[in-house]
């Protein structure tokens, strides 16, 4: 678990997706336009983070140990040996 935090807080402080940033100043700051740009930009960033968060997950193997643990009822279940 504690890896799996790690490597979260990583790829947050690394990653570029402030250099797609969508440019909402030019918008006055009480129109719904500037609150749809900014939830645009807000729904682009968090996509983009998600999909590398996904892509190191997988190559390190620790989305295949949290299915597993998530897919355990009990803490009996999980070091029950088959």
């Amino acid at each position: 678990m504690k890896i799996f935090l790690i490597v979260i807080v990583i790829l947050s402080f690394f990653n570029h997706t402030y250099s797609n940033e969508l440019n909402c100043n030019k918008l006055d700051k009480l129109s719904k336009d500037y609150a749809k740009c900014i939830a645009d930009k807000s729904k682009k960033q968090g996509k983009m983070i998600k999909d590398k968060i996904d892509k190191e997950l997988e190559k390190t193997g620790i989305k295949e140990k949290y299915k597993k643990f998530d897919s355990k009822k009990t803490l009996k279940d999980l070091f029950k040996k088959k």
